[in-house]
């Protein structure tokens, strides 16, 4: 275990319409709770998306779904960027591509509690021929709860750092979605190791977050 970064860009145009198979990852935001919203309505819709991993994933918050003859993942948004410069303290930038339908969700946020942030990212090793699980949360493996990551979003004054942008349409799809970032920091009360893969058999377990008084 030790600290590492992430620096993944994802080719979201895999879950509209299947393409060869490219070295680029592949990235879905499987869940997302608290900023102030009922956990039970919040956010609004998800939808199903391809992805061309094949296989059963060790991380079991993902489930796959046929769709015809291809898999497909339920999720809330889709992956584009991901950035964290490694260190626990550091913040964790997100870009997601999410459905217009979910956007008035996430306008004027002014709650920063993040109580679950779930991800997960896949991508295609040629040297191994096959896809593999690149990056999801581990969860605080020291007793807390497993499989998410729990924070804060970050805010600079009267700023939160979540914004959503306006429906538009994306590559040369007709699909519209709407681009949301965000950044989340340490709320100071929980941990999250983070799993990393270089490749289909290279993996590392980074740390994030810190709890005061603590670790």
């Amino acid at each position: 275990m030790g600290d590492g970064r992430l620096g993944i860009s994802c080719d979201w145009q895999q879950t509209i319409q299947q393409r060869p198979q490219k070295n680029v990852p592949v990235g879905y935001l499987l869940d997302i709770k608290g900023l102030g919203k009922d956990d039970g309505s919040f956010p609004k819709s998800n939808g199903l998306f391809y992805t061309p991993f094949d296989g059963e994933p060790t991380f079991s918050d993902v489930k796959i779904e046929k769709v015809g003859a291809k898999n497909a993942v339920r999720c809330v948004g889709l992956i584009t960027q991901l950035q964290w410069e490694g260190g626990k303290l550091d913040p964790m930038d997100f870009t997601v591509l999410i459905s217009p339908e979910n956007k008035p969700d996430f306008t004027g946020i002014t709650n920063t509690e993040l109580k679950k942030l779930v991800f997960w990212v896949c991508e295609w090793d040629s040297a191994a021929g096959k896809w593999y699980e690149k990056c999801y949360p581990l969860g605080d493996e020291s007793g807390g709860e497993a499989n998410m990551l729990k924070g804060r979003i970050n805010q600079k004054g009267n700023e939160v750092m979540l914004h959503v942008g306006e429906p538009e349409n994306v590559g040369v799809t007709d699909v519209k979605f709407c681009q949301m970032t965000f950044q989340v920091i340490p709320d100071k009360l929980n941990l999250c190791n983070i799993h990393y893969s270089h490749n289909a058999e290279a993996k590392d377990v980074y740390s994030w977050g810190y709890k005061e008084g603590g670790q």
